[in-house]
């Protein structure tokens, strides 16, 4: 009975017609808040969720162009294949189980809107902006401390406990993605053999992915976030992304949102109803060499919006 219902949703829905320029778009790390982020806008009416459209194994992206878990498109890149691949993913004329696993038909009958959470996809970011120039809601680059965001990473999906300790082994040496556009891994491939633990390649690959769009002049082209911004102050930071993507919601609804309620992310319970515990534990589990080792992998990516000794963004 579930799969025929899948089925009958997955007709109506490609029979939906969605917009490109209707399209709201979530870029960030994995365990960077993004689920959460997700269902804070589901609370704009007529939002339809597609689920990580970009995972290698869940996803809707043939092997054969082989993006891999981080892709990257240069800015400047014509081919007609990307646009079309991600314009039918945007407005929802590409997807599967996966990418509908929160679509309801209640959903597909009152959808305007299509949210799209892209995992991963940063490095894309500019060439999204500049590919689909019409969008009327620019694309948010949610952000979150790397500390936090890779120590999460490695708790839930590599099963480390200790990342004080989590010493790298022989068959956990960093290896070159096989995609396209590798050059940003080959070029620091050398850098990241000399590192010593998990959480430190963790780290130096998340600022791979991210340093360089940082530091980025994106002409008002999408909106960055900071996570900490959200926990700090959920509502009135939501308000701020609603004016950011040019959305408008009332403020009866953004009164009613839950803002404390974790997210469906939350795996292993690791909610903090604290909002400092929940940005800041991290500086009471590693030790100063641990900071220390982070940092100058931070200076050595020229990252300059985070340290490793504070929670907080350099703004």
């Amino acid at each position: 009975m579930k799969k025929f219902k899948k089925h009958i949703l997955h007709f109506f829905l490609k029979l939906k017609v969605f917009r490109t320029k209707d399209s709201i778009l979530i870029f960030s790390e994995a365990r960077g808040g993004s689920t959460w982020l997700m269902e804070l806008l589901k609370n704009i009416p007529g939002v339809i969720i597609n689920w990580e459209p970009l995972h290698v194994d869940y996803g809707v992206v043939p092997k054969s162009y082989k993006l891999g878990w981080r892709p990257k498109i240069d800015k400047e890149n014509k081919e007609t294949k990307y646009k079309t691949l991600f314009s039918n993913i945007i407005r929802m004329k590409t997807f599967n189980d996966w990418t509908t696993k929160y679509v309801s038909w209640k959903d597909v009958q009152s959808s305007k809107y299509v949210l799209t959470k892209f995992v991963r996809g940063n490095q894309c970011l500019p060439w999204f902006v500049n590919t689909f120039s019409e969008l009327k809601h620019p694309p948010i680059l949610l952000l979150r401390h790397p500390i936090t965001t890779c120590i999460s990473r490695l708790k839930t999906f590599e099963g480390v406990t200790n990342v004080n300790v989590a010493l790298l082994e022989n068959d956990m040496s960093f290896k070159i993605p096989d995609c396209i556009n590798n050059e940003r891994f080959v070029n620091h491939q050398k850098y990241i053999h000399e590192l010593q633990t998990q959480l430190e390649v963790e780290i130096a690959i998340w600022c791979v992915n991210n340093a360089d769009i940082i530091k980025l002049e994106n002409q008002n082209k999408w909106m960055t976030l900071f996570y900490e911004d959200l926990v700090s102050n959920p509502k009135q930071t939501l308000k701020e992304v609603l004016k950011g993507i040019h959305i408008e919601l009332s403020d009866a609804v953004v009164n009613q949102i839950q803002y404390t309620k974790p997210s469906a992310s939350n795996y292993h319970g690791n909610f903090k109803p604290s909002k400092v515990k929940q940005i800041e534990s991290y500086l009471d589990h590693l030790n100063q060499d641990t900071l220390l080792r982070i940092q100058s992998i931070f200076d050595y990516f020229n990252l300059k919006v985070y340290s490793a000794f504070s929670a907080y963004p350099i703004k």
